[in-house]
């Protein structure tokens, strides 16, 4: 297994593809809010695809900075993006139950990536 070192800017750059992947979601369900002009349906899916294409191509380059299973751990975080936009943008409401996910998945993220970096250290 290739050893891979992990600097803040990959940590950064995993962050930005994540709110570019959330950004996506946004624009799929802005195109539910706008069913009345199919243009602006179209458009709002055309800007949900593009993301995705941008979220790749960033994808991919911290793929090559970062062992899969850090990166992929983090992707929770989209949830917590997601939660922001809908607040922002939706009027959707915080619960209990929603603030209480957030933890949750901010703890398994938190628990993976010293699981990783213990086991990490005892392959050195």
């Amino acid at each position: 297994m290739k050893k891979v070192r992990n600097n803040v800017y990959t940590y950064i750059l995993l962050q930005i593809s994540f709110f570019i992947y959330a950004l996506s979601s946004f624009f799929s369900k802005l195109a539910t809010y706008n069913n009345v002009e199919i243009k602006n349906v179209i458009i709002c899916y055309m800007l949900s695809v593009f993301c995705l294409g941008i979220n790749a191509i960033i994808w991919q380059q911290i793929l090559k900075k970062m062992n899969l299973s850090i990166a992929y751990s983090n992707k929770g975080v989209t949830i917590i993006w997601g939660l922001i936009f809908g607040i922002i943008f939706f009027n959707e409401e915080i619960s209990f139950g929603k603030i209480t996910g957030i933890f949750i998945v901010i703890l398994g993220i938190f628990i993976l990536m010293r699981k990783d970096e213990n086991k990490e250290k005892s392959n050195v």
